[in-house]
């Protein structure tokens, strides 16, 4: 922390996907991540409020990945 290497990080990730002619870099952080947020906003990142994340897992992905459709 505070030693520049979350800015070097984001910063190699966005060159690379810009050189590779991608649209946008995405990624998730939790909502009580104040200081997280703050840095990404501080970068210019929109933080997608309306946004939530999904996950299937244990059971669950097993039960779903059984439906025959």
């Amino acid at each position: 922390r505070r030693k520049g290497f979350g800015k070097m990080l984001l910063s190699a990730v966005a060159a690379q996907a810009a050189k590779m002619g991608y649209g946008r870099v995405e990624w998730v952080v939790l909502d009580w991540n104040v200081n997280a947020i703050k840095f990404y906003e501080e970068m210019g990142a929109q933080i997608m409020q309306e946004w939530r994340v999904c996950r299937l897992t244990g059971d669950a992905l097993q039960a779903f990945a059984n439906i025959n459709i």
